[in-house]
């Protein structure tokens, strides 16, 4: 029972800042642009499978590929904002439709050029051997990750409250109408938002490949992890989004070792729908970024 408790509170830490770090760029997004980015799980793809093209097909060398992987995110994002969510920015049921539709024609043209057969595989290890925790033994990468992550919100944290351009971004959260008055340059801010907003999802997308299996469709199991954090938390709002992805963090450490790991989303989802019936709008305010 002690190895079980020991793990429920490694994984929960594990889980949880995996999971903030996944749902970071997406609760950017809702918060400051009011979008819900449906194209957003395609960042995951395109991270990995990028990297995967430069390295093993172009021939450049791991770094080099994983900062062009992370361009060719940033460059995907801007394209993303220019050409469906601008030209649909008065059209929201056909923008979702439009931002689907982006998603899935990525997924579709990774899954025709890397069919899961090709075995696709990142050797992003940074720590590869097991950590002690109590009388548990956790994957050493998984703590990297949890530490990057935590890591990533730091500096998401300083660019909020100390840069004029996290202020811009705080006040666009908090009243778009008057933002417009003092004269914001929204397009520029917005298109910086989808920018910074793909940045840690492919940082952790990289930093868990090696550990989990990957295939062209992963981007929707991921994705959805995001939208639960960002829905539970109050969609747009980042307070909100560190304490649901715990939550979510500690229902799935609970569920996975002491109930059946194959139960692990479902009950996640259904503990997501409680609270949403309870609180509509999530744990916190959904009016503001933080």
């Amino acid at each position: 029972m002690i190895a079980e408790v020991s793990l429920i509170v490694a994984y929960t830490f594990i889980f949880g800042s995996m999971y903030l770090g996944i749902a970071l760029g997406f609760t950017l997004t809702t918060g400051v642009l009011r979008v819900f980015n449906l194209a957003y799980g395609a960042i995951f793809l395109i991270a990995v499978y990028g990297t995967w093209m430069f390295w093993n097909d172009v021939g450049f060398g791991l770094i080099e590929s994983i900062v062009l992987s992370i361009v060719l995110v940033s460059v995907f994002t801007y394209a993303v904002y220019r050409i469906v969510i601008l030209k649909f920015a008065e059209l929201e049921d056909y923008m979702l439709a439009a931002l689907v539709a982006v998603f899935v024609i990525v997924e579709e043209l990774i899954a025709y050029f890397y069919p899961e057969i090709v075995g696709v595989y990142i050797p992003t290890t940074i720590y590869g051997e097991l950590v002690p925790f109590g009388e548990a033994n956790i994957p050493g990468q998984y703590v990297v990750t949890a530490f990057v992550s935590l890591a990533l919100l730091a500096i998401y944290l300083l660019f909020f409250t100390k840069t004029k351009n996290g202020f811009i971004m705080r006040a666009i959260s908090q009243d778009m109408f008057a933002s417009k008055l003092v004269g914001v340059n929204f397009n520029r801010t917005f298109a910086l938002a989808m920018i910074i907003a793909s940045i840690p999802p492919a940082i952790i997308m990289l930093l868990i490949s090696p550990i989990w299996a990957l295939n062209p469709y992963i981007g929707w199991s991921v994705f959805t992890i995001a939208i639960l954090v960002a829905v539970l938390g109050g969609l747009g709002n980042l307070k909100g989004s560190i304490m649901a992805a715990y939550i979510i963090g500690f229902i799935q450490a609970f569920v996975g070792f002491l109930l059946d790991p194959r139960l692990m989303l479902l009950i996640a989802l259904i503990v997501v729908m409680i609270v949403l019936i309870v609180r509509p709008k999530g744990l916190a305010r959904a009016e503001t970024i933080w």
